[in-house]
């Protein structure tokens, strides 16, 4: 800021006060409209400030900086809680994908370093074995261009999860450049991979997206009757196999999984009876723990929400926080 830009002065306005009042400031009422809203230095130059005297700024700047920390250290544990959930439903999808659901079922080395012991009677498969000789793994369009609102709905890596996956939220390229990819067309059931960006998301294709098709930063994986769809979701999901895909990542700033690795990854397959019931089982599970998080998520938004509504009622006058700050 300049040194009187909206009427702070050196001097006379403390400086962590003045950031107080900064963070409180509503942008979006002041906001240009547009394609992207944007405040420029005279609406900020204009904007009137209520000055108080500067003991009071000191005291409104102390009140804050406890009560915001105090606010951050409880958003912190939170936080911490989710990323806990987080790494315990993953263990659990890791467990029962790899171990199954009976603790005391006889055991065998899986002679794959990433899997370690699998129930003796699963079979060790390449993931290019689970799907139909008609329909083998592949990524899709390498230019889809730019997005025409009439065209044929694409799958990119950053959709491929299961609340973007949606008709409405994909971009589209046109029937011309779509229709010299016709082997990597979608239908209903088939999973998506993204093997660019966030590698390692998973997600089942939607009915409404029959006949789409993905670009290169996606991977379709369709499978055998023998195989059951969720189950071999949450198969993608867990450590033991993402570990083998994640060590051969490529890129730096990008990285990415090759088609090639993800073809050959070495997925422990119960018989399909089994898959059934792990599938049911971590879909059960899982939904309880997405329900915690979400949770969780919901009381730090509303912390958030009630920090910035101290910081906008202290640095307004709206209570007085002179003695409470002391």
């Amino acid at each position: 800021l300049d040194n009187n830009m909206m009427g702070f002065t050196p001097g006379t306005s403390d400086v962590t006060w003045a950031f107080y009042w900064l963070s409180g400031l509503d942008l979006a009422r002041l906001a240009n409209p547009g394609a992207v809203p944007s405040v420029n230095e005279g609406q900020m130059r204009d904007t009137p400030v209520v000055l108080p005297p500067g003991d009071e700024q000191r005291a409104i700047a102390a009140f804050l900086d406890r009560e915001t920390a105090r606010i951050d250290g409880l958003v912190a544990k939170k936080e911490r809680l989710v990323e806990l959930l987080q790494e315990k439903r993953t263990a659990l999808i890791t467990r029962a994908v790899t171990k199954g659901l009976d603790p005391n079922v006889p055991m065998k080395d899986s002679g794959i370093e990433w899997l370690g012991k699998i129930p003796a009677h699963w079979e060790v498969k390449r993931l290019w074995h689970l799907t139909p000789s008609d329909r083998r793994i592949m990524y899709g369009i390498v230019l889809p261009g730019p997005n025409v609102d009439d065209g044929v709905p694409i799958v990119k890596g950053g959709d491929v999860s299961a609340g973007r996956l949606r008709l409405d939220r994909l971009n589209r390229t046109t029937s011309e450049i779509e229709s010299g990819y016709v082997r990597s067309r979608l239908r209903g059931g088939d999973l998506v991979y993204a093997i660019r960006g966030s590698i390692g998301e998973v997600a089942i294709v939607p009915g409404e997206l029959e006949g789409a098709n993905l670009t290169q930063d996606a991977a379709r994986i369709a499978f055998t009757t023998a195989t059951h769809g969720p189950w071999l979701l949450h198969a993608l999901k867990a450590a033991a196999v993402f570990a083998q895909l994640e060590a051969g990542a490529l890129g730096a700033t990008i990285r990415g999984v090759n088609i090639r690795d993800l073809k050959r990854a070495s997925i422990p397959v119960p018989p399909r009876v089994e898959q059934e019931a792990i599938a049911s089982f971590l879909e059960r599970e899982t939904a309880r723990i997405d329900a915690l998080v979400a949770k969780v998520g919901d009381a730090i938004e509303r912390l958030k929400e009630l920090g910035t509504a101290f910081i906008s009622a202290a640095v307004t006058g709206k209570i007085d926080v002179r003695e409470l700050a002391a």
